[in-house]
């Protein structure tokens, strides 16, 4: 494990070099992220070439660097192409992202124009840098090969520093092309995002107007719409991830530039940054309106399936209170049978106390009128106290 810690320190050595060169770097994608990281050096005879190969996680680098005569008169030719990538680097069908050629020269001119205009550069944009060892000039335009120029002209830089100072200069377009893949993707997403905005505020008012009782295919709705931007996000998550994590480390590689003002012209970082940002700003804001559409549909969600919640609650509540209505009725109800129990089967038993007293009568037995009327509320009460001992042994049993 510390080994593999140390060797990461490590994985990004710098080409160092010195005197008039030509630098050529180029990246491409490729689609192996299981690839092992790290930096391999290559040199090419005694010819003074160099090139190393860089493998990252989302795309492989490869700079060369050759040595030139010292005042060119024409902006040296691009030797390394996607087919000699390809084969370096052992990846099938490489996509380009980025080409650069970074011209290095001697101490800068007394006038720039003249150079520039010789270089083909226009709208140029200018920066001393390293705190005035060096100077550095690009126009940023995009050539018919897909490449882009940089000038850089050392006043004092040894091969150490100035070795670092193109990998900065690298790593500053590399990286800037790498955070603008998120650019596609949020322009794709603008249109969706608009969609969405307008569908959550129809399904928002609907919640608020619709009975309860039609709920469910308003549910559904909500649900379908909040699938489609958790699908969106999880889509996107990783794309404008990166792109703010590119962004970061193209912002502190022009802090490590140290630049500073050269008259007449705009500073190169002003110029990356002022062109830069508002792309990985419309990419952030992508990102966030996609969590906050993403946060409000769950949060509609959530509100329509409380008020469903609560009408069920609601209904449940009702039909409790009408099943204690109907068990008080019921009890009532049984109430009244009981005492019509009683009487009945009182009524039941005097009936056939006085059929017994007849046929006495008829016998020759006469019994007093008065037996059969202190007999009334004897059976009334055995009764009631019989049907109370039922009820109340059925009670205890259940």
């Amino acid at each position: 494990m510390t080994s593999d810690f140390n060797a990461e320190l490590h994985a990004r050595p710098s080409i160092y070099f010195a005197g008039p060169a030509f630098v050529e770097h180029i990246a491409v994608m490729h689609a192996d992220q299981s690839r092992q990281h790290g930096a391999v050096a290559l040199e090419s005879g005694d010819d003074g070439i160099r090139t190393q190969i860089e493998h990252h996680t989302e795309f492989v680098t490869i700079t060369r660097v050759t040595k030139i005569e010292q005042n060119p008169s024409a902006w040296p030719a691009l030797s390394l192409g996607l087919s000699e990538v390809s084969a370096l680097a052992a990846i099938e069908s490489p996509q380009l992202i980025c080409r650069l050629g970074i011209l290095v020269l001697g101490s800068p001119p007394s006038e720039l124009g003249p150079t520039l205009s010789m270089f083909d550069f226009a709208d140029t944009a200018a920066s001393s840098i390293g705190g005035g060892a060096a100077q550095v000039c690009s126009d940023f335009r995009v050539r018919s090969d897909f490449s882009s120029r940089v000038l850089l002209f050392n006043n004092d830089l040894n091969a150490y520093r100035l070795g670092r100072m193109v990998r900065r200069i690298c790593e500053i377009e590399t990286y800037r092309s790498m955070a603008l893949l998120g650019l596609p993707e949020a322009r794709r997403l603008a249109p969706h995002l608009k969609d969405f905005d307008s569908k959550l505020v129809e399904l928002t008012n609907r919640n608020q107007n619709l009975p309860a009782t039609e709920h469910k295919q308003l549910l559904d709705e909500i649900s379908t719409l909040s699938a489609r931007i958790i699908s969106e996000t999880a889509r996107t998550r990783n794309r404008f991830g990166a792109t703010s994590a590119y962004a970061k480390i193209v912002e502190e590689r022009i802090s490590e530039l140290r630049e500073s003002h050269v008259s007449g012209f705009q500073r190169f970082g002003v110029f990356v940054a002022r062109r830069f940002k508002p792309a990985v700003r419309t990419c952030e804001a992508t990102a966030l309106r996609l969590e906050q559409l993403s946060h409000a549909a769950m949060h509609l969600l959530d509100l329509l399936q409380t008020r469903i919640q609560v009408e069920i609650e609601y209904q449940n509540a009702v039909q409790i209170q009408a099943m204690a209505e109907r068990a008080a009725t019921q009890v009532k109800i049984q109430r009244a049978v009981e005492g019509f129990s009683v009487i009945a089967i009182s009524y039941y038993l005097l009936s056939l106390m006085k059929f017994v007293v007849e046929t006495a009568d008829h016998a020759g037995y006469h019994l007093s009128p008065l037996v059969m009327l202190g007999s009334i509320p004897v059976v009334v009460v055995a009764v009631a106290a019989a049907i109370f001992r039922v009820k109340h042994a059925l009670g205890a049993r259940e």
